[in-house]
């Protein structure tokens, strides 16, 4: 009793989560904790009290070398009548698959479980991201279990568990260990060799894991083995010869063992699957069986000899093969030709596999089954291993394996050369210079993509060239002058018509553009707005989003705010409803940028710390590194450091005037001259040759700061011009209709004595301290009378009495979150936040943490 009182709590978050669901607003619950926990046991129990109330679908991830694709979604639909079946068995219409799944949520109630998805494939992360950003258009609770004690940082499951968080449809159940008195609870009175069971010891054996605790009080008479381990093999040990064999049988078919394949693996020794039944080694779900936990599956698995691992395997593959209904499990197929180390069957399966998962987008999959197949394939002929390693580097390059895919790409490019097929040479060199130019290597890129040129130019015209001409003239945006850019563009668009290719429209229009904008930005602007038009009529979703992302920069670089708040108004819908992560992520950078520039520093920071794990990345460090700077906050160079770093790796120099004016302004205002003069001059040159009117303002005006001269050619942005020509007023009433209220009262503190208390209200405003401090410093020296008093310190106008960042840290101690996570978020070191963490202990008069979020909670339940 008291074991499932320690599960309430849970039981009745899911109750609720799925009588709002039954109401019409679908929920998704994480079901989290350590292997062994009891997240399958709480959702098994619970989905069967609704049976009545729901209907219910299950499907599990398998812990197999390479995961199913769409594991769960092939076990729920192997329970379901209607398309999605048969939608899984023809991949061509994998493109209306996610859509589908959705309305089915939409039928009826629906309890739908998704187990394991730590071991879950890219497309199945990809189908809980779609349904939990739709989940509240269902009548469906989702719930998802997995096991959180195997989550690197890297962990693909990170990024959807992010995603999924920020919707207020999700909710996040964590299974904590059982109490002693739990543990005691579950023991019951049983006698374990002869005495009674020490329910302490048991606790602190187990870490309250009633997994652990289960195995090891199953077998009375081992005592109370050190590990799982040997619970599990003691409670096998009972088993008869004959129903250990099957057991092995079992755990070597998989998580999910059809009693079909299990009998031809195991012949006449079939019908003891009985006795592994009764001895809870194995339990029914559904029409098939499973191990009751998957630990000791892998502990029995881990036990078999190679030699008869590797038969079982082969006989699984046999089974499997001549199980029509199997056939269409291409991974599972692979695993087992692996398994068995059949080299013709991996070259018939690992290849197949790997093309199915990527149509489904499990690229991690795909990879995996890529690189499988190429072990075994140095007998074949060069042009086929150069195909399989050009769709290998396709795989790395998405899932961020970049100098695996630098190095696929290369050799397929060698035995696209040995196999006398110069076209898939130049293609595989033209991707190498896109490999080689987005991890920094701009050089090399310019080399690769040169040396496809000598070789398709030949051989004009072809298809491949139109590519290779785009990646010329993307490398050439590096390059203050853009006519030969211009030129191969031209080229390309030629090419494109020839070949009647409007696909590779959008990204022509989209290059031309970023060339035109340093000859005539309303041509380069008018460019991407018709490259625009073309993505949308040609249903290019992607590079529609990258468009939306290119002219949101563009637009906020300029200080057309008006327009970027147009753009972003329907890029970021657009990117959001779509699943454009990059696209999305990128336009709220520069959404964060807009808003400092404008004023709204709060909502620029939220936006901002938001955006920091996604591609938003480089542009929301700006902001931050901007906002912290103006504000005399911590940690500003860290963010701007980094955000020349990206920059520097990815190689676009011709953006670099916006950072380097950033961190000009970071030096002045800690008091650093000579670095602010510095980081001015750093690109000044390049802002010139690039034209760049507001970078060249911005740099210029703090050289004059540093007391350096800088040229300044006509086409300098109007406020910057009219304040370095000393007409501060008008450079204030410039700064003003733009509505940048900082740079407004930057112009005014260069005034007359109104002005600078014009500018001293403003900057308090703001909360941009050091500027207020030095203008007050500045009117004290001149004798200035009614110098406006700054506002009351941020201590006073919390509840608590503490400041703006202590309550930043404390929020996120209360939301559960370690001081290394506190740091990521808040893009922070973690010795800062330990400093924080210590002066709100002593602000708040506590003496532990748990004191600290216990007040914490109290005053967001007021």
């Amino acid at each position: 009793m008291v074991a499932l009182l320690e599960r309430q709590e849970a039981w009745q978050a899911l109750e609720t989560a799925l009588a709002e669901a039954r109401a019409g607003s679908g929920r998704i619950a994480l079901v989290t904790g350590e292997a062994g926990i009891g997240k399958t046991a709480l959702v098994e129990r619970f989905a069967e009290a609704q049976a009545g109330e729901a209907r219910v679908l299950w499907g599990a991830c398998d812990a197999l070398f390479t995961p199913r694709p769409l594991g769960p979604l092939q076990d729920m639909a192997a329970q379901l009548k209607g398309n999605l079946p048969a939608l899984l068995n023809d991949p061509s219409q994998w493109g209306n698959l996610f859509s589908t799944v959705l309305v089915e949520l939409q039928n009826r109630p629906t309890l739908a479980v998704f187990e394991d998805i730590h071991w879950a494939d890219e497309a199945t992360l990809d189908l809980l991201k779609y349904l939990g950003r739709r989940i509240t258009r269902t009548t469906a609770l989702a719930v998802v279990t997995y096991r959180d004690d195997e989550l690197g940082p890297k962990h693909p499951l990170r990024g959807l568990l992010g995603d999924l968080t920020e919707t207020p449809a999700c909710l996040r159940i964590s299974l904590a260990p059982l109490s002693a008195a739990a543990i005691g609870a579950l023991a019951g009175p049983r006698p374990i060799d002869g005495r009674g069971v020490d329910h302490q010891a048991l606790h602190s054996q187990t870490g309250g894991n009633p997994f652990f605790a289960t195995e090891i009080l199953a077998n009375p008479t081992a005592g109370i083995p050190p590990t799982v381990r040997d619970a599990v093999l003691a409670r096998a040990s009972r088993l008869s010869a004959s129903a250990y064999a099957v057991l092995q049988a079992a755990a070597v078919i998989g998580p999910r063992i059809e009693p079909a394949i299990l009998a031809a693996v195991t012949g006449a020794e079939a019908h003891h699957a009985e006795e592994c039944l009764n001895a809870g080694m194995l339990t029914t779900q559904g029409d098939t069986l499973t191990f009751r936990h998957e630990l000791a599956r892998q502990t029995i698995l881990e036990l078999i000899a190679p030699t008869h691992r590797h038969v079982l395997h082969r006989m699984a593959l046999d089974a499997l093969r001549a199980e029509p209904a199997m056939h269409p499990d291409l991974t599972r197929l692979a695993h087992h030709a692996e398994g068995s180390a059949d080299h013709d069957a991996i070259l018939t399966y690992a290849p197949a596999a790997a093309r199915a998962a990527a149509e489904t987008r499990a690229h991690r999959s795909a990879a995996k089954l890529y690189e499988l197949a190429l072990a075994n394939a140095a007998d074949l002929a060069p042009a086929v291993r150069a195909e399989w390693l050009e769709a290998f580097s396709i795989e790395c390059d998405v899932i961020n394996r970049r100098p695996e895919a630098i190095a696929a790409t290369r050799q397929a490019s060698a035995l696209f050369a040995e196999a006398g097929l110069p076209l898939g040479q130049g293609r595989n060199l033209s991707r190498l210079a896109l490999l080689l130019q987005v991890t920094g290597q701009q050089a090399a890129a310019e080399a690769a993509n040169r040396e496809a040129l000598a070789l398709l130019e030949p051989l004009a015209p072809n298809r491949e060239l139109i590519r290779t001409y785009i990646m010329e003239a993307w490398l050439g945006l590096s390059d203050p002058d853009h006519a030969r850019g211009i030129a191969i563009v031209n080229q390309a668009l030629a090419l494109v018509e020839q070949f009647e290719s409007p696909g590779d429209l959008p990204r022509l229009y989209e290059i031309a553009g970023l060339l035109w904008l340093t000859v005539d930005q309303s041509r380069g602007v008018a460019y991407l707005e018709r490259a625009l038009h073309e993505a949308l009529r040609l249903e290019h979703t992607t590079r529609a989003g990258n468009i939306y992302a290119n002219l949101a920069l563009i637009t906020v670089d300029a200080h057309q705010f008006d327009r970027a708040e147009q753009l972003l108004a329907v890029g970021l819908p657009f990117a959001r409803e779509r699943d454009l992560d990059f696209a999305h992520g990128m336009m709220l950078g520069y959404r964060a940028l807009l808003l400092m520039h404008r004023g709204e520093w709060s909502a620029a920071e939220q936006i901002a710390l938001d955006v920091l794990p996604s591609a938003g990345r480089s542009p929301a460090l700006v902001a931050l590194g901007r906002l912290r700077a103006r504000r005399g906050e911590p940690d500003a160079q860290a963010a701007l450091d980094e955000a020349l770093a990206i920059l520097h790796k990815q190689g676009f120099r011709q953006l670099e005037g916006s950072v380097r004016a950033a961190r000009a302004e970071a030096a002045w205002l800690a008091g650093d001259p000579g670095r602010a003069g510095e980081e001015a001059r750093a690109v000044f040159d390049l802002a010139l040759q690039h034209r760049q009117p507001w970078y060249v303002g911005e740099l210029a005006y703090w050289r004059r700061r540093v007391g350096e001269e800088a040229p300044l050619p006509e086409w300098t942005a109007r406020p910057y011009a009219l304040h370095l020509q000393g007409d501060w007023c008008s450079a204030a009433e410039a700064w003003a209709a733009l509505g940048c209220p900082y740079e407004q009262a930057r112009a005014l503190a260069d005034g007359d004595a109104d002005a600078q208390r014009a500018a001293l209200v403003i900057f308090d405003r703001l909360g941009a301290r050091p500027s207020a401090a030095a203008l007050r410093a500045t009117m004290r020296a001149a004798g200035l009378k009614g110098i406006p008093h700054g506002p009351r310190a941020a201590t006073r106008q919390h509840p608590l009495g503490i400041t703006a960042r202590q309550a930043e840290v404390l929020a996120l101690m209360v939301a559960g979150r370690t001081n290394a996570e506190i740091a990521a978020h808040l893009h922070l070191s973690e010795k800062t936040i330990e400093k924080h963490v210590t002066a709100l202990l002593a602000r708040l008069d506590v003496h532990s943490r748990r004191e600290a979020i216990e007040k914490g909670r109290g005053l967001s339940d007021r």
